[in-house]
C-alpha cells in the first residue's frame, strides 16, 4: 500500500513537472511571436520616415557645422543625400553605402567620425517600379516622375539607375571658418563634373510645396556612378533604361543642431532649386 502511494506521488509530480515547462515552452515561444511582431513594426514605421537633419533654411545661412556623424546616420536610413562639415563634399548613401564627393571630383568612404552639416535619409523600400526608355533631361525626369507619382502631397524617396550618355554634377568648394557665403552664392559658382556613357544610380526625395524652407521643396537627386567613382548633386544628364523606384513615406523627422552657431543663426537667406 505504502510503496503505491509512493508511485502515485511521483508520478503526480513528473505530471507537473512536464505540464511546467510545457507552460515554459509555451511562454518562450509567445515572447518569440512578439518579438518578432516587435520587429516587423520596428522595421515597417522606419520605413516609412524621412529623416532630416538640420533645416535647408539654416544650411542656406551658412551652418556648415553639424553633431551629427556618419556612423549616426547609418542608423537613420540605407539611403540619404546631404553635405559634410565645412561643405567637404556632398554627401550620397546607397544601400548603406556613405561616399563623399570632394570638391575636386575624387570619391572616397568617409570615416564613421566624419561629422555632417546637412542631411536627409530613409530606409528605403520600393513601393512601385516603373521603367523609362530614354530620358532626355532633368526637367523631362521629373515631368515623367510627377505623372507616375499617387500623390504631390507626400514626401517621396527615389533610386533611379540607369545608363547615362552623359551627366553633370555639382559639388561644393569646402569653406573655412569664420564662414561668409552662404549657399545663395556658393551654388552658382560650385565646381562641376561631367561624365559620358557609364551607368550609376540618382538617389534623392521629394518634399511637397508645403515644406518651405525647411527642406528643398520639390525633386532632390545626388548620384554615384557603379565603379563608385563619379559623384555628385545631380545638374543636368541624359540617360536611357531607367529604373525608377520610389518610396511614399508618411511621417517627417527633423533633428535639429546643438551647436552655438545654429543657436544665433538668422534667416536672412533663401535658396530654393525650384525642380517641381
Amino acid at each position: 500500500m505504502t510503496k503505491k502511494i509512493i508511485l502515485r506521488s511521483l508520478l503526480g509530480l513528473l505530471l507537473i513537472a512536464c505540464a511546467d515547462k510545457s507552460n515554459e515552452s509555451s511562454k518562450l515561444n509567445i515572447a518569440k511571436e512578439i518579438k518578432g511582431s516587435s520587429a516587423e513594426v520596428l522595421n515597417s514605421n522606419t520605413s516609412d520616415v524621412f529623416y532630416h537633419y538640420s533645416i535647408w533654411w539654416a544650411f542656406v545661412n551658412k551652418i556648415f557645422e553639424g553633431d551629427i556623424d556618419a556612423k549616426e546616420l547609418k542608423t537613420k536610413g540605407d539611403m540619404a543625400l546631404g553635405s559634410y562639415n565645412f561643405l567637404d563634399g556632398e554627401l550620397i548613401m546607397l544601400d548603406g553605402v556613405l561616399y563623399q564627393a570632394k570638391e575636386d571630383g575624387t570619391v572616397v568612404i568617409p570615416n564613421d567620425d566624419e561629422k555632417i552639416a546637412y542631411a536627409n535619409a530613409a530606409f528605403f523600400d520600393s513601393e512601385k517600379e516603373f521603367s523609362l526608355k530614354n530620358v532626355a533631361n532633368y526637367d523631362e525626369l521629373r515631368d515623367l516622375i510627377n505623372d507616375e507619382l499617387p500623390s504631390k502631397n507626400f514626401f517621396y524617396a527615389f533610386k533611379i539607375h540607369g545608363n547615362f550618355k552623359q551627366i553633370t554634377c555639382g559639388g561644393l568648394h569646402k569653406q573655412d571658418k569664420p564662414f561668409e557665403k552662404g549657399l545663395d552664392v556658393l551654388i552658382p559658382s560650385r565646381p562641376l563634373f561631367e561624365r559620358e556613357n557609364f551607368s550609376g544610380t540618382m538617389v534623392g526625395f521629394y518634399c511637397p510645396e508645403f515644406i518651405g524652407n525647411i527642406n528643398v521643396a520639390g525633386y532632390h537627386l545626388h548620384f554615384i556612378s557603379d565603379d563608385g567613382k563619379f559623384a555628385g548633386h545631380v545638374m543636368e544628364f541624359e540617360a536611357e533604361d531607367l529604373l525608377v523606384q520610389l518610396d511614399q513615406m508618411h511621417e517627417y523627422q527633423f533633428v535639429l543642431p546643438k551647436t552655438e552657431d545654429y543657436s544665433h543663426v538668422g534667416f536672412e537667406k533663401e535658396f530654393q532649386y525650384k525642380k517641381k
